[in-house]
């Protein structure tokens, strides 16, 4: 991966070359290998390396860089969609949904080098996703709905059970539109982050992590959000909360890496705590949201700073 990064930031042809080769790949993949899990897993892993040398194009070189190759790839991508699936949308959406917000949040943590920063305007682009799946694309749930029932066309004619489970699976992934985008961007900026920083032979990145602290006022829209969005059961405000509980799962975990980095079992620990918040996100992922939220006033790292110089 980083003899790749390091191609890429050769010059701007390389790095047309290599985005749009990436970006091609992944919109070809299923189409070409058939709907599985091994194609949805390679189209999954191609789609976020572009998207990931987009924001290491731009933390190292800027703007207006990115936006030379973003252009010139997704022309590209949009050309070869056309004329391999009749449909220039690929093109167009990976720069709307995934390059242009990547380009927005990897140029202010350029500018301002903050990671927290960098994930409150994450919100932000969160709360536009939102406004415009809600206000504007009131038909997404119906256009799904369509999509699963015609790859179905050729098998036997599900139940009212199975159909009613089909509605609330593809509900459920209406919430999770915006915060899963929103989780993707920030996997990119901290992936492009991380590979500018080995690139450098530098241990900022890391250190910038730790020290992850989104403040107080942010903790205090999340301790009312997240209730009241449980409360209340609007969709919006569901969505909303799951991107305010990302959030503060990134400042938690960064208060967990803190707190063992110093230990000579870290390493296992480490493993331990990401089994378990893959495997159980439902659970570990919450305790370690609280955990980011109560930070902000008990400031757990600080803590453990005074013990390590007592020690």
């Amino acid at each position: 991966m980083l003899a790749l990064a390091r191609y890429t930031l050769k010059g701007p042809y390389q790095a047309m070359a290599v985005v749009g080769l990436l970006a091609i790949i992944a919109v070809f993949i299923v189409p070409v290998m058939g709907y599985t899990p091994v194609s949805v897993i390679l189209a999954f892993i191609t789609n976020l390396l572009a998207v990931v040398l987009v924001g290491l194009i731009i933390l190292t070189q800027g703007s207006a860089a990115g936006v030379k190759v973003i252009a010139v790839s997704a022309l590209a991508l949009s050309l070869a969609a056309w004329m391999g699936l009749n449909s220039a949308e690929p093109g167009l959406s990976m720069a709307l949904l995934q390059w242009l917000p990547v380009i927005v949040l990897a140029q202010i943590l350029r500018s301002s080098n903050s990671l927290a920063l960098t994930l409150l305007a994450g919100m932000l682009i969160g709360v536009l996703v939102i406004a415009f799946q809600f206000l504007f694309w009131t038909d997404l749930e119906s256009s799904w709905m369509a999509q699963l029932a015609q790859r179905r066309e050729g098998d036997a004619q599900i139940g009212r059970e199975e159909a009613e489970q089909l509605l609330q699976f593809v509900r459920l992934m209406m919430l999770l539109m915006a915060s899963s985008l929103y989780l993707m961007y920030i996997l990119v900026i901290f992936i492009a982050r991380w590979l500018q920083a080995r690139l450098a032979d530098s241990q900022g990145f890391g250190q910038e992590f730790r020290a992850l602290a989104l403040g107080k006022r942010p903790a205090l829209v999340a301790v009312i959000v997240v209730p009241l969005g449980l409360f209340l059961q609007q969709a919006w405000l569901i969505s909303f909360a799951f991107i305010v509980v990302i959030a503060f799962m990134f400042q938690g975990i960064a208060v967990v890496h803190s707190r063992l980095a110093a230990r000579k079992q870290a390493y296992g620990l480490f493993v331990l705590f990401y089994v378990l918040l893959v495997f159980t996100w439902q659970i570990t992922g919450v305790l370690t949201a609280i955990t980011g939220i109560v930070d902000n006033w008990l400031d757990f790292r600080k803590k453990s700073e005074d013990r390590n110089n007592v020690n």
